[in-house]
């Protein structure tokens, strides 16, 4: 399938809309360059100016990008077309604009459902102090937390962090820290984290990611990376790097919804 048919039937009874691509956020924009289908982004544009101007004040440095894509194509041809073309540009990134608008929804997919043990298995938790890169909804921090002494959530989108702070609230639990930050850049001190976690986060900018666990989990703490990878030719250079000397990881698998998936894990 494409993507916008993976999206759709991923996020069923999710309603998106031209307006919610003004939700997306200024590392989200970065993204789009090479990523979003050009001829109808310019379509869309052209019929809502007020887009580009919140996109180019909020990530200047996409400007380039959007006005070459409006000087090379112009505003669609009728109504019809440009709601085809709508439909397309927000459904290509629609995860995106679900993270910002129906967190629930994202919370909800089955993939998030594997079995916590997977971790717990590798390395205690308790009263340790834990790191979830990429807390995404916050089902790492917010299992983590029944064990652990305190859990930092690392997530860059603040209507997600958002979301994990009402969870929070909602479970009691009052050990979870929701901060701002990449996997590449953990707003915490050198060698200050017993564990470090990612779920389904890993990879964006791989080897920076890589030494930034290194540089935030204390000596003889633990790495733990349950990326919902399988065993696939499009995930094999990642495999690689992972198990390579240079990173020194133990993998082995385990069981999504959709299959077996690989871990990864070492001790620093």
């Amino acid at each position: 399938m494409t993507s916008v048919a993976t999206f759709k039937n991923m996020f069923k009874g999710v309603s998106l809309e031209v307006e919610d691509l003004l939700l997306l956020e200024s590392f989200q924009l970065s993204y789009l360059p090479g990523f979003i289908p050009e001829h109808e982004l310019a379509a869309v544009l052209w019929a809502n100016p007020a887009i580009k101007r919140v996109w180019t004040k909020r990530c200047p440095d996409i400007t380039d990008f959007i006005e070459r894509v409006l000087k090379k194509f112009g505003p669609a041809a009728n109504e019809e077309e440009l709601t085809i073309y709508s439909d397309k540009v927000v459904w290509t990134i629609a995860d995106l604009l679900v993270y910002n608008k129906y967190p629930e929804a994202y919370d909800s997919l089955e993939f998030h459902k594997w079995d916590f043990a997977e971790i717990t298995s590798l390395v205690s938790l308790e009263q340790k102090l834990v790191v979830d890169g990429g807390a995404g909804t916050g089902k790492v921090a917010l299992e983590a937390a029944r064990a652990a002494r305190h859990v930092f959530a690392v997530e860059p989108v603040s209507r997600l962090r958002q979301f994990i702070r009402g969870k929070a609230a909602q479970m009691n639990l009052n050990n979870v820290f929701v901060i701002d930050g990449f996997l590449h850049a953990i707003p915490l001190p050198d060698g200050y984290a017993d564990v470090l976690i990612t779920s389904h986060a890993l990879g964006w900018r791989l080897k920076d990611e890589l030494n930034e666990f290194e540089r935030v989990v204390k000596k003889g703490g633990f790495i733990v990376h349950c990326p919902g990878t399988a065993e696939k030719a499009s995930e094999e250079e990642q495999h690689k790097i992972l198990i390579s000397p240079a990173w020194r990881y133990q993998f082995s698998r385990y069981r999504e919804v959709d299959g077996w998936k690989r871990k990864y894990w070492k001790k620093l």
